[in-house]
Order: C-alpha cells, then sequence, then structure tokens
C-alpha cells in the first residue's frame, strides 16, 4: 500500500473539486436529516409533562366555524402563527371580515392567542399552576379589568386600546391559556366600535372557543 501513488493527489484539480462538493452536499443532506429528527424529538408533545392536559397548543382550525360567524361573518384568515416556547407551545390566529365595509360598517379583528405551559423538567410547577401564574401575570397592564365567571374563577376582560374600541378576554383551561381580542381594523372609517360591543363580541368568542377544545 505505501508503494501506490497518492491518487487524490494526482488527480486532475477539477475532478479534486467536484469530488469535495458531492462530499459537502452529502453532509448538507446528513446535517438536514438530522435536524429534522432533533426537531420530531423535541416537539410539544415531548416537552408536556404526563398530567398536562394539553400536550400541544390546539390549531387555529380548532376555533368553531359559529365562532367565527357571529363575530364576523364571513371571514378570513389574516394570519397563522404557531412555535415552541419555554416549558410551553403556542399559537395565534387573526381574522378579519370580508364584504363588511360595502354594508358601510368597518371591518372588525378577531384574534385568538393558545398557549400550552407544560410541568417543569424538575416536576415542581405543574403545567395548570404554570398557566395559572401567567394569567395572573397579565393584570398589570390591564385597562378597566372585570371578572368573566362564565369562563372560570380567574377570567378577566379589559379594554385592549385606552380608546376603547377593541376588547379582550383571557381565560385559562387546565394547563392551557387563552386570550381572544376583537375590535375594528385599523384606520378604518365608519361608526368606532364601542367598548361595551366589543366586550361583548370578545366574551362570547371566547365561550365559543372554551367549549369546543
Amino acid at each position: 500500500m505505501a508503494g501506490l501513488p497518492n491518487l487524490w493527489a494526482a488527480a486532475p484539480r477539477r475532478v479534486r473539486w467536484a469530488a469535495a462538493a458531492a462530499a459537502a452536499a452529502l453532509l448538507v443532506v446528513a446535517v438536514s436529516v438530522t435536524a429534522v429528527l432533533w426537531a420530531e424529538g423535541s416537539g410539544p408533545s415531548a416537552e408536556a409533562g404526563p398530567d398536562d392536559l394539553f400536550q400541544a397548543a390546539p390549531e387555529c382550525g380548532d376555533v368553531p366555524a359559529e365562532v367565527l360567524d357571529e363575530a364576523l361573518g364571513e371571514a378570513a384568515l389574516d394570519a397563522a402563527e404557531r412555535g415552541l416556547l419555554e416549558d410551553s407551545d403556542g399559537a395565534v390566529c387573526t381574522w378579519t371580515s370580508v364584504g363588511a365595509e360595502e354594508d358601510g360598517v368597518p371591518p372588525r379583528v378577531l384574534r385568538v392567542g393558545f398557549r400550552a405551559l407544560f410541568t417543569d423538567r424538575s416536576g415542581e410547577v405543574a403545567g395548570a399552576e404554570a398557566a395559572k401564574e401567567a394569567l395572573a401575570g397579565l393584570e398589570p397592564i390591564q385597562r378597566g379589568v372585570s371578572a368573566v365567571p362564565a369562563l372560570g374563577e380567574d377570567a378577566r376582560a379589559w379594554r385592549s386600546t385606552p380608546a376603547g374600541d377593541s376588547a379582550e378576554v383571557a381565560f385559562r383551561k387546565d394547563n392551557l391559556l387563552v386570550r381572544v381580542s376583537y375590535g375594528g381594523a385599523e384606520r378604518a372609517g365608519g361608526p368606532p366600535l364601542g367598548h361595551e360591543d366589543a366586550r361583548d363580541a370578545a366574551i362570547a368568542a371566547a365561550e365559543g372557543v372554551e367549549a369546543a377544545i
């Protein structure tokens, strides 16, 4: 073997470049496959504790069509975001009414946010307790807070904006924190949306979501 020539060194430069490129491509494929397997192994279900009711945040499709119809009439899904957070899995969905301006009504927007909080790795803080603490932590930024007993003892509603033309409701279902906001589209003409109407619509939508999940 020692007497054999160094075939790599003797090969033309273009051949050596082609071989190196092929090896690099194989390395990229291997890394990509490893990354996919890692993502699958560390997904929401892998992070949740055995006693956590929600192993992942619900999907936008879990919001009933009846809720969208009541809040917006004809609705279009404008945005759907999802991602893992520390010890939790979250999703945010936003719908806007369609064709409302043709009837002289400004577009309305419904936003639903889900966050499934998981029992921590030490097992000391359960997911349901973490969700309760997260809900309580919203209070410092709330305006005009009022209780919503129909959605649980710690459910709250408040003004989303100082003008009061939108409202938000937050409630907890075991280890799942849900936030529902309803209001008029920004820079929309027409009559403003009153806070009471916004609050009523937000609560009605939240009740529909709670019943469906």
